[in-house]
């Protein structure tokens, strides 16, 4: 079994969503540090004090990058979406 050694610190997460240009970022409120891209349109972003430690990520075209994982996650849950009408 692993076990998971995060240090958890009374910050508030922060969203931020751009619609503009569809650019997701969640920190956890503290500095950011240097960013690494993790994968295509995702960068995380470390601790200015303990580099090891993400703090923050930015996830560029946020809906084309997460809607597989939210349509899956909503038909694992039996979720359907409703249809809008303009």
């Amino acid at each position: 079994m692993v076990k998971s050694t995060v240090n958890h610190q009374e910050n508030e997460p922060e969203v931020k969503y751009y619609a503009d240009t569809e650019t997701l970022c969640i920190t956890n409120g503290r500095p950011l540090g240097e960013g690494d891209d993790v994968c295509k349109d995702v960068v995380a972003f470390f601790d200015k004090e303990n580099p090891s430690e993400v703090v923050g990520v930015t996830i560029e075209c946020a809906e084309e990058v997460l809607k597989p994982f939210v349509d899956a996650i909503l038909a694992k849950h039996g979720v359907t979406k409703a249809e809008t009408t303009i």
